[in-house]
C-alpha cells in the first residue's frame, strides 16, 4: 500500500529535526523548522531561512514576526488555506548563524546561508517537492528565485534584479515557478504590501485554473 503525502511529510519533518548535517548550525540553532501545510497542495511558498524572533523560536514557518504576519496576511486575503493548498517551506531549514572574534572573544551573530547550508538542505526541499507535488511553487525574493532556477531548471546565470523576475513563469515538466518578491522586499520598501498582495490575488486566479 502506497504512503500517503502525510505520512511522507511526517518521516520528512523528523528527518530535518535530527540533521546535523551543517555542524556549526547545529551547534547554533534553536531548532529547524520543518515546512508546513496541505499535504496534497497545489501552491508551495519558499521562503529563504528561518527568523530567529519567530519561527526559530515556534518550529513553525512564517510566525510571530512581521514576515510572518505578512504571509499570514496575503495567504487569508488570496484565499488560500494552509489546511487544504497552500505549503510553506524555507530553503535552509535553521537559522544561519557565524561565529566571530570580537575583542578577542567569540561571538554569534546572524548571517545568510552560505553555499554549504544550501547544498545540505536542497534535497530536504526536493523531497518536500516529490511528496506534495505542487502545481505551483513561488521563491520569495532574489536568492531563493536563483537557486531554484539554478537547481531544477539548470538555470547557469544568476539574475541581478528580483523586479525582472517578479510574476515570471517559468516552467519543467514538474511544476510552475513563479519568482516573488519577498516581504523583507516589502519591509525596505522594493514593492508596497498593496501590490505585494495583489499579486498574491493574481496567482491565486491562475492557480483555479490549472
Amino acid at each position: 500500500m502506497p504512503i500517503s503525502s502525510k505520512k511522507s511529510l511526517n518521516k520528512l519533518k523528523e528527518e530535518i529535526i535530527n540533521c546535523k548535517k551543517c555542524l556549526d548550525l547545529v551547534k547554533t540553532r534553536k531548532q529547524p523548522v520543518p515546512g508546513m501545510g496541505g499535504p496534497n497542495s497545489k501552491i508551495m511558498l519558499v521562503g529563504g531561512s528561518p527568523n530567529e524572533k519567530g519561527s526559530e523560536q515556534s518550529g513553525i514557518p512564517y510566525e510571530n514576526n512581521d514576515s510572518g504576519k505578512l504571509i499570514r496576511k496575503i495567504l487569508t486575503e488570496a484565499k488560500l488555506s494552509l489546511d487544504i493548498d497552500t505549503y510553506i517551506t524555507y530553503m535552509v531549514k535553521c537559522t544561519p548563524r557565524k561565529t566571530i572574534k570580537k575583542e578577542g572573544q567569540p561571538q554569534i551573530k546572524l548571517s545568510k546561508p552560505t553555499a554549504k547550508h544550501i547544498n545540505n538542505c536542497i534535497n530536504f526541499l526536493t523531497e518536500e517537492i516529490s511528496i506534495i507535488t505542487p502545481h505551483i511553487i513561488i521563491s520569495l525574493g532574489l536568492d531563493i528565485s536563483n537557486t531554484i532556477l539554478r537547481n531544477f531548471f539548470s538555470v547557469e546565470k544568476d539574475y541581478k534584479d528580483i523586479s525582472k523576475l517578479h510574476m515570471r513563469i517559468f516552467e519543467n515538466p514538474s511544476f510552475k515557478l513563479v519568482p516573488f518578491f519577498s516581504p523583507e522586499d516589502v519591509k525596505i520598501g522594493l514593492i508596497s504590501e498593496e501590490k505585494f498582495i495583489e499579486d498574491f490575488k493574481s496567482l491565486s486566479k491562475l492557480l483555479s485554473i490549472i
